[in-house]
């Protein structure tokens, strides 16, 4: 698979032993899923690349800051990665937009929607661009 310099990258699958997993509910009702995943940054391509080839260098980017919205009520909430660039949520089953915020170090990134489902739980990596950049 190709990834383009900026690509967020969401992937919803059935964990191991979901079936198993206890059926969580919110007060009003609706399932819960759980949202796990990591938060990387690329500065460039760190050397020399023939030209028309892709270069992405992706590092484990710790303490990153996004932004979690809820699309149909427009809940939001700011989330920051472990020191190891990973992170765990409990979400309500829905959509939702996730938003690399600017930090030290990063512009930001192209934000991603990803699904959550009661009782399954999805992954997500979440992708920074890193500056300055390396050409």
């Amino acid at each position: 698979m190709s990834v383009r310099m900026g690509t967020a990258v969401a992937l919803s699958f059935v964990a191991f032993g979901a079936g198993s997993m206890p059926r969580a509910s919110t007060a009003a009702g609706q399932d819960q899923g759980r949202l796990s995943g990591v938060t990387q940054i690329s500065y460039g391509c760190p050397g020399p690349q023939r030209e028309g080839e892709a270069c992405e260098h992706w590092s484990s980017f710790p303490q990153a800051r996004f932004r979690v919205t809820r699309l149909r009520s427009g809940d939001t909430r700011v989330v920051t990665s472990d020191p190891r660039g990973r992170f765990t949520l409990r979400l309500a089953a829905g959509r939702y937009r996730l938003t690399p915020l600017r930090q030290a170090h990063t512009t930001g990134g192209t934000p991603l929607t990803v699904t959550i489902h009661g009782a399954v739980a999805s992954w997500a990596r979440v992708r920074f661009q890193g500056f300055p950049r390396m050409l």
